[in-house]
């Protein structure tokens, strides 16, 4: 993967997941919310190759869509009793 370079700069696996803006960045301290920005930071071109991988996975791969339709319709369920 040349768009990460060396793996080793990450310390953590999470450091390198907020890199590939495949996870949400929240900002609090002390149990604050601090700015809302931030959303642009890390690599956009990681971002969509792990999106489209994620995609090909559930449309090709049995065991990844019954884990997608599970979390889909429990989550649909949730959505309902909020109403």
């Amino acid at each position: 993967m040349l768009e990460t370079g060396d793996i080793n700069r990450f310390s953590v696996a999470g450091n390198y997941a907020s890199y590939c803006r495949c996870v949400n960045s929240i900002r609090e301290s002390n149990g604050k919310k601090k700015g809302t920005g931030n959303r642009k930071a890390g690599n956009k071109y990681l971002s969509w190759a792990f999106s489209e991988a994620a995609h090909y996975l559930v449309r090709f791969d049995a065991k990844a869509k019954r884990f997608c339709e599970r979390k889909n319709k429990s989550a649909m369920a949730l959505s309902r009793l909020g109403r």
